[in-house]
């Protein structure tokens, strides 16, 4: 898997280095990921209520927002900044324990 990204990565960089696909085309495309991984945690916090999820969820679509509208890159960079650091402060919802599965309960039981 990691060489079929390293080789997509290089393939999109050696044609934004030639000139053959303008960097605007690059900024928009991490944008509508940004947008789209902003509305799957929006959705995803009608599910959980957790308001980390909806803040992480607000800030990417900011990020794709102000990255499309001006043009640029570093919104993108930026967005992802503040969403670490939103990480690193625990805003993001745990994951579910693999010991709290009703499997797990049943090896207790017997």
């Amino acid at each position: 898997m990691k060489w079929i990204i390293g080789s997509l990565l290089l393939a999109v960089g050696g044609a934004v280095y030639s000139g053959r696909v303008p960097m605007i085309w690059v900024v928009y495309c991490f944008g509508a990921l940004f947008a789209s991984l902003g509305a799957a945690l929006i959705f995803a916090y009608t599910r959980n209520k957790h308001p980390g999820l909806l803040l992480m969820g607000i800030i990417y679509i900011i990020a794709a927002l102000a990255a499309v509208v001006l043009e640029h890159w570093w919104p993108l960079v930026a967005g992802f900044g503040v969403l670490w650091v939103l990480r690193a402060m625990g805003m993001e919802p745990e994951a579910p324990n693999a010991v709290d599965t009703p499997a797990a309960d049943a090896d207790k039981k017997t």
